[in-house]
């Protein structure tokens, strides 16, 4: 998925929601817009916005001289989904079909996305995965795949989402299959990093590896050779979140071994699914856009 004009006001939204969780004095605020701004038409067009989001919010890093801008942000997230999570492991367990209910509940939690949204309502998020139905619903082909797989990749998004993540992953564990979760190898806005799955338990589930960057989605040439690895042998990749979904969607990479699952957040990315900003999506990748 390539920038669009549109993806500009996003950028600048991302930076200043960086500038002000990292609660950088306006004066110096000020000063890095000015900076971002000369670097914007610099990115390149063809780029995924992923990926030129990703350039732009390091130089954030860089001119601030803070590489956590959201690390008090995150420490929150994380604290207000684990309280959560024993009621909804609960009504996991207690579910017709349990792998449906953890598929519903990792999406919720995709609502923690703090490039994007200043503050977020993430019991209202739960309850709308519990009573909206999914715009694409590809779970049918996943439940089929996962059948026949082995191996499982979850490439993960956000904080607080990965603790909902991981009841996903004990579901998967349960169909005897070998998980994988991968997480940033740094901070980036407030996607999870190794810490994050500390936090939600995961390394005493699965194997956690990093992508080996802190860039938004997954970009292969700057991706350690372990994550590429794992991409490779996976059976089944679970792609969260919006950036995976911009940067993955339609290459050989993701393959058709790829299932997508977020909530449109962004107008470009609801456009490019062809639902409606806020709608609920499990996509298999396609190769054939």
């Amino acid at each position: 998925m390539q920038v669009s004009l549109e993806c500009v006001p996003c950028y600048l939204r991302q930076v200043l929601n960086a500038m002000q969780h990292g609660e950088i004095p306006a004066e110096e605020q000020g000063k890095i817009l000015d900076q971002i701004l000369l670097e914007i038409p610099q990115l390149d067009k063809t780029a995924t916005p992923a990926l030129n989001s990703s350039l732009l919010l390091h130089r954030l890093q860089e001119m601030a001289g803070v590489g956590d801008l959201f690390q008090e942000a995150k420490e929150k997230s994380n604290e207000q989904a684990l309280a959560l999570l024993p009621l909804l492991r609960e009504m996991v367990s207690e579910a017709d079909w349990p792998l449906e209910l953890a598929v519903k509940l990792a999406v919720a939690g995709n609502i923690v996305d703090l490039g994007i949204l200043q503050d977020y309502d993430l019991e209202a998020s739960i309850r709308q995965v519990l009573h909206e139905p999914f715009t694409i619903y590809h779970l049918p082909a996943l439940a089929q795949d996962l059948r026949t797989a082995r191996k499982v990749l979850i490439i993960g998004d956000n904080s607080g989402e990965i603790i909902f993540d991981s009841l996903l992953v004990e579901q998967l564990l349960a169909l005897d299959l070998e998980v994988t979760y991968s997480v940033k190898a740094g901070p980036i806005l407030n996607d999870a990093t190794r810490e994050d799955a500390e936090a939600a338990g995961l390394p005493r589930l699965c194997r956690v590896i990093d992508t080996g960057n802190n860039f938004l989605g997954v970009v292969p040439e700057r991706s350690g050779q372990e994550f590429l690895q794992a991409m490779a042998e996976a059976d089944v990749v679970i792609s969260k979140g919006q950036a995976n979904y911009e940067s993955l969607e339609g290459t050989e990479l993701a393959g058709e071994k790829t299932y997508f699952l977020l909530k449109a957040k962004c107008p470009l990315v609801a456009a490019h699914l062809g639902v409606e900003l806020g709608d609920l999506v499990l996509k298999k990748n396609d190769l054939r856009r």
